[in-house]
């Protein structure tokens, strides 16, 4: 995971001190987790019932509000969702990389908070503000 921030850092601020300060930053929030962190961590997993849609039951993904997000510099409110990794009818598990979305300061996958089978999606390249929906997951 730290390579992926500093990957990121490195393409915005062009320098390793700025990608580190950065990244060690975001590390001082009590919010932002890595998944060694998650994996050393002595945290109780997400029960199943949390994640795993009942039969029918449908939930709605929506775009995140990530303006000004710990402080960090402004970006624009919209984001472009640039690529889908599953299409309607696929079963998804919570924690599926489900899409990439991009703003123009930063890219990100965004995973699955749910389980279940994706029943709707928006299209590729769509401009999307926050509480814009990105899919639908119903549960089996």
């Amino acid at each position: 995971m730290k390579n992926i921030f500093n990957s990121i850092f490195d393409k915005l601020f062009g320098s390793k001190n700025s990608s580190n300060k950065l990244f060690n930053d975001l590390k001082s929030d009590s919010r932002v987790k890595t998944k060694e962190d998650i994996k050393n961590s002595n945290s109780v997993p997400i029960p199943e019932h949390i994640y795993k849609l009942k039969t029918g039951h449908v939930e709605t993904i929506k775009c995140p509000n990530l303006e000004n997000w710990n402080n960090v510099t402004p970006v624009s409110h919209n984001m472009i969702l640039t690529k889908w990794y599953f299409k309607v009818g696929d079963m998804i598990k919570h924690g599926d990389v489900i899409c990439d979305v991009k703003s123009e300061r930063y890219s990100m996958e965004f995973e699955s908070f749910y389980e279940g089978r994706l029943i709707w999606c928006c299209e590729l390249n769509k401009e999307l503000v926050p509480g814009s929906e990105i899919c639908k997951i119903e549960g089996n």
